[in-house]
């Protein structure tokens, strides 16, 4: 019985390696415009300013691909305050670890406060339908696409799980539209999470709202009040002496989070800094690319 399932497990291997080896060979190698269906905004003022991505007039995803993939991917978000962007720090080194694991990466470049809410938002749900539009053809399993983002990153990744049906008049024309834009899981770490006084960070509440946002746009983009049933399960870092980001915003979107995503966790480091990512020496704070891992792996992310 052993030999007759070992010669069908093989039989389908063979199967498939054509599929496999087509989608690897249709997988985009470049950056890619999110809204490339649009005509790109001319002129396009992106630049690096101080190692930093800054005024994304035309959202992009620039894919890594893993050498053995297992069918995983995760779309990723760097912080920045959604004023500029930490490209290399919060994207390329993240894309880079899950890579290691297996898993697809897609580093997106996000409008940000020159256009403010919702242009974030709409282009964090459009990254997540492109991959899961192409998931077949890239060889990827749609139901395993999940979300990491960085700081103000994590508020935008944040937004993307736990308000995946916000609609707005621009989808209207959206040939992808009804693709659902629910990620699977989703990681953030040090994440901007509530806009409320004393725990928001002020300059991404502004950045992101305005000057003055009122009391129902506040209560609106905080990550607390949008967790609902089914919401998919949270992977939460922080440091509990971060001066820029409270800790009190990663406990509060666990407490809310936990009633109806039981598989969540929270991973509370003994660091004051801000935006550790995935730097070494950082005392227990470098640890959480491990715990992430084991985290993915008991939730059957990584396909083992």
């Amino acid at each position: 019985m052993r030999e007759s399932l070992r010669f069908y497990t093989v039989l389908s291997v063979l199967l498939c390696l054509p599929l496999v080896a087509q989608a690897q060979s249709e997988r985009p190698q470049s950056p890619f415009r999110i809204w490339s269906e649009q005509a790109p905004v001319e002129p396009d003022r992106e630049h690096i300013r101080n190692d930093r991505v800054v005024a994304v007039d035309n959202p992009s995803i620039t894919p890594f691909w893993p050498e053995k993939p297992n069918g995983a991917a995760v779309v990723i978000f760097p912080g920045g305050g959604y004023k500029w962007l930490a490209f290399e720090k919060e994207g390329v080194k993240a894309a880079r670890w899950l890579n290691e694991l297996g898993v697809a990466a897609f580093v997106v470049k996000y409008r940000l406060e020159d256009y403010g809410h919702p242009a974030p938002l709409l282009d964090g749900l459009r990254a997540v339908r492109y991959v899961r539009v192409h998931a077949a053809t890239w060889g990827l399993d749609p139901e395993r696409i999940g979300v990491l983002g960085f700081s103000a990153g994590g508020h935008l990744a944040g937004s993307v799980a736990l308000r995946s049906g916000f609609t707005h008049e621009s989808l209207k024309d959206d040939p992808w539209g009804r693709v659902r834009a629910r990620p699977d899981f989703a990681m953030l770490l040090y994440p901007v999470a509530t806009m409320e006084d004393p725990y928001t960070h002020k300059g991404s509440r502004q950045a992101l709202l305005g000057e003055e946002p009122s009391a129902q746009d506040r209560a609106e983009h905080s990550l607390e009040n949008q967790v609902k049933p089914g919401a998919p399960p949270l992977f939460l870092v922080h440091g509990n002496g971060d001066q820029s980001v409270p800790v009190a915003n990663s406990l509060q979107l666990y407490q809310a989070a936990l009633p109806h995503s039981p598989a969540s966790e929270l991973h509370i480091y003994q660091t004051d800094r801000h935006g550790f990512g995935l730097e070494p020496n950082e005392g227990t704070a470098s640890n959480w690319p491990r715990a992430a891992e084991d985290w993915l792996r008991l939730n059957e992310v990584l396909g083992e």
